[in-house]
């Protein structure tokens, strides 16, 4: 398009070259992504407002896993392992007669286990003999909701209510994953590891959505090689 352009001012009078104007496009990829986090103080008034046992749990579960929406709503009981959250499934905001589509992950690395802390497993647990209570209950029901998946709009009510009541800014749920990152990221864990918890395809993903959210190490950088100076 570029010479196509140049070709038209050199042999019919075309006055300049828009293209030369506007510049490359960037690709989707290219595209700066929308990152909003809680820290973790905000984080800690937010939760602390919960007063329902299984929003609460939704909530820990994403802040404390980087769980996809999509990938803590399809969680069934079947799928709650010793430990860790077996992610196999996720599910669409689509319903057909009046059920919602379960499909497979994002991606194949979406396809992972991910580790639970203490704290977030017992609460698990105790959500799971509330659950026990209800007459007909089974292994299939859905972790958050029970027979039935948790409406995501409905979850997005919940969780505006509460950012309200803990006087907290309003994020997204999908911000929860990215608060979940950036916990991590304070805390020096490798991005190899947050990118495996995240399900990222690949770490370059992982990289180009929190790289502005890792800690400038460069003074512990030159400390290292004063000191290796200092040793010959």
């Amino acid at each position: 398009m570029f010479n196509i352009l140049n070709f038209g001012i050199k042999f019919y009078g075309l006055k300049e070259n828009i293209a030369s104007l506007t510049g490359n496009f960037k690709r989707k990829t290219e595209l700066k992504k929308n990152v909003d986090f809680w820290t973790y103080e905000e984080y800690l008034k937010f939760i602390s407002v919960v007063d329902n046992n299984v929003y609460k749990a939704l909530f820990e579960t994403l802040y404390y896993t980087g769980l996809r929406q999509g990938e803590a709503l399809a969680l069934n009981w079947k799928d709650f392992k010793s430990g860790y959250l077996d992610i196999n499934k996720t599910i669409s905001k689509e319903k057909i007669d009046g059920k919602y589509i379960i499909n497979t992950p994002k991606t194949a690395k979406s396809i992972r286990k991910v580790k639970l802390d203490n704290d977030l497993l017992n609460l698990l647990l105790e959500l799971k003999e509330y659950y026990k209570k209800c007459i007909g209950f089974e292994d299939n029901w859905y972790i958050f909701g029970g027979l039935n998946p948790l409406a995501p709009t409905t979850v997005g009510r919940y969780k505006d209510k509460y950012c309200a009541l803990a006087k907290v800014k309003k994020i997204r749920i999908h911000d929860f994953r990215h608060s979940h990152a950036s916990l991590l990221l304070s805390k020096n864990v490798p991005i190899t590891v947050i990118s495996e918890r995240l399900g990222h395809s690949d770490i370059n993903m992982t990289l180009n959505t929190y790289s502005h959210m890792i800690p400038n190490d460069e003074d512990k950088a030159i400390d290292i090689i004063n000191q290796m100076k200092q040793k010959q």
